[in-house]
Order: C-alpha cells, then structure tokens, then sequence
C-alpha cells in the first residue's frame, strides 16, 4: 500500500499562525486549526495501485503508513427522483457501515507514524465504531466517550466487540466531546471528527475523485448530512483539487443538511452574523438523526469553516423535520437502501425549495446524496 504524499502545514484559522501536528488548537488565540496541503502534481490525483482511501494516495496528507479495510471505492446508485439526476452514494457500505472509515484509516495511519498508544474520541455512535475497527486492524487502544442522548447502544456494543474501552456520559455529543479534550495526553491521538484534529476531514478528499471517476465529471450538486461538517468540507477541497489540476472543469454546489431537531448551522446560515448566531445555545430536541444532532456547545468556531465551505461553493444549508427524514428513510428502504435516519435527511433535503434551486429543475443537473450510514446499525429506527 502506499501512503499519503502530500506535505502539509498546520495553520490557525483566526491568526494564521502554524502548529507542529498533532495539534488540536492554536496555542496563540485558541481558535481551530486546518492543514494546508502541497498543490497536488500533474498527475498526483489520479488512482493508483493502493487500497482503500489509498487508492488516491496522491490526495492524501503525507503519512508513512497506510492502514486500510478497504473502504472507500463505493458504489453510485441512480435513484429516479425528480427533474434532475439523482445518485446515491453508499457510505453506507464501508467497511463499518459509515463514512467514518476514510478518516480513521487516515487517522490510524498517523497514529502509528506518530508511536501512538491509542485513539480517543467523543462519539454519538459511527465514529465509535469507526475508531474501535480501526484501531483494532492496526494494533491501537481505544477509548470512547458517547452521551446518552445519542442513544446509540448497539453501536457501541459493536465498538466493545473490537476491543474499545467506552464510557457513557451524561448528556448530548457536546457533552462528550468536552470528556474526549480533557483525554488528550501523550501517548493519545484525538480523533473526535469534528475540526478538533485537523487531519481527519483530509481524509475525504479523494471522495470527490470518486465521484469525477464515477460520473465522468464534477456532479451540480453534492448533498451531505452535516454535525459540525468537516465531510462536506473534505469533500469541497477534494473538488477543488481536481479544478485546480484540470481533472474537472467545475465545482460542486455543496448542499449541508441538518435535523431541525439540532440545527445551529442552518440556523447561521440565516443570519447575518454567524458568529453571533452560532454563540446563541442551541436545545437539543429529540431526533431520530442523533448521529448529526451536534450543538457545537464549546467549539461554535468550527461551524464557521463549513458555513464558509458552503457559502464558497455557491450552496444551501437546510433543515429537515422528523417527518420528512422518517418518509425518506423509508422511501429509500423501499428502493433497497437501508439507511440511518441521519443518511436519510440527503434524501429530504431534496423536497426543500432551497436545495431544488440548486439545480433550478434543470433534467441535465445531476445531485449526488451522501448516504453517510447503514440502518443495520440502528435496527430498531428502521423498523419503525
């Protein structure tokens, strides 16, 4: 297998000023971090003979090792769904069931570069899983924070069977992301996938040279359920990568979809002032979608760089209720897709006027959906 080629600074997003890595905040003002890639070379983005997220080693931040289950690589399914051309993406059928492998094969790679001991992380269920395998495969502990509220016991049953060491906190995913900060230590690599570590939302990148190679060009649109957001922005700046290489000659319209159960950045994203927007607390509603019912609760300024992704690639930003995801869920279920509920809300955000201006009923428009989950994983939501 080979490794990721790309050398990388580590830079502050408020004050610009650089980080060796593993870092998780700027010493200086405290704000997120963000790596910032090498351009790639002529031909850097093209596939190669690697495995898994390493089949586009070239998009991929440096690393020496590449640990791999051979996720990525999923299939695109044409859906008939309305005017434009609709695609289903299936994260759902990585390797643990959500789209969650491509950073944490990246993630473990890097730990074992690093001569790390284990992972940490704060989790409302598929990142647990996630972690758990791929610590497993490559020789690491790990250790797992989920709140109560995300109510995702048989997904960490499934993290306990790989040999993960989980602590149920009281609370919402702010909760347990604030446990998984206090974990930071030596011989300990956070991999919470929000911002916090900023290598794991690189690890979508090649994602968008998937979907060039599947399509034969950039998509119009690409919709993604969104937490804090950094697979919307990984998948962003892997279609940027490719404009810039001349591999495709266009940019997605990315669409970020939210439960209105839990909905901060759509809720900013009507603002006109999202700092002060994303600063106002937001009350967690019950959601069948609690794998994206992130508050941000202690690190708002994370939202800031998906509403900047969003707001760069001419998108939207939506919220969808409980009746709409279920309908979608099961509108999906009934054309083979089993899916989560938070997967689902792709599927109905496409019924919002925001995101069908997207497109603009164009019959040539073609809208990829990232289903982001499996609904194995959350039996008793989708047999309801």
């Amino acid at each position: 297998m080979t490794p990721g080629q790309r050398d990388y600074a580590v830079r502050c997003t408020a004050c610009a000023a650089t980080a060796t890595y593993p870092a998780y905040r700027c010493a200086g003002c405290g704000a997120p971090l963000v790596l910032d890639l090498a351009a790639l070379a002529p031909g850097q983005h093209r596939p190669g003979a690697g495995i898994g997220v390493w089949r586009y080693a070239g998009m991929l931040p440096r690393t020496g090792h590449a640990v791999s289950l051979g996720e990525g690589g999923t299939a695109l399914v044409p859906l008939s769904l309305g005017p434009s051309t609709v695609y289903a993406k299936l994260e759902s059928l990585n390797p643990s069931l959500s789209f969650k492998d491509r950073a944490m094969a990246l993630a473990a790679s890097a730990a074992l570069d690093l001569g790390i001991e284990g992972l940490v992380l704060a989790s409302s269920g598929n990142a647990a899983v996630s972690a758990a395998t791929y610590a497993a495969a490559a020789g690491l502990r790990c250790r797992i924070f989920c709140a109560t509220g995300s109510g995702a016991w048989a997904k960490l049953d499934v993290a306990r069977a790989h040999g993960a060491d989980v602590e149920v906190v009281e609370g919402h995913y702010s909760d347990a992301y604030r446990h998984a900060t206090t974990a930071e230590q030596a011989g300990w690599l956070n991999v919470t996938t929000t911002y916090r570590n900023p290598l794991l939302a690189e690890a979508y990148r090649p994602l968008a040279a998937e979907l060039v190679e599947q399509l034969g060009g950039a998509p119009d649109v690409v919709v993604v359920p969104i937490g804090a957001g950094p697979l919307l922005h990984g998948v962003l700046r892997g279609f940027q990568d490719l404009y810039a290489a001349g591999a495709t000659t266009s940019i997605p319209r990315m669409a970020g979809v939210q439960a209105a159960a839990c909905a901060p950045l759509a809720r900013a994203w009507r603002s006109a002032d999202w700092r002060a927007a994303l600063s106002r607390p937001v009350d967690v509603a019950p959601t069948a979608a609690a794998a994206i019912a992130d508050a941000l609760h202690g690190y708002a300024d994370e939202g800031l760089l998906t509403l900047c992704a969003v707001r760069d690639s001419g998108g939207e930003i939506v919220a969808v209720d409980e009746a709409a995801i279920t309908a979608a869920q099961h509108e999906l279920a009934h054309r083979g897709l089993l899916v989560e509920p938070a997967a689902a809300t792709a599927l109905a955000a496409l019924a919002t006027p925001a995101v069908a201006a997207l497109t603009g009923a164009d019959p040539a428009a073609r809208v990829v959906l990232l289903l982001t989950g499996h609904g194995a994983k959350e039996p008793h939501r989708a047999g309801e």
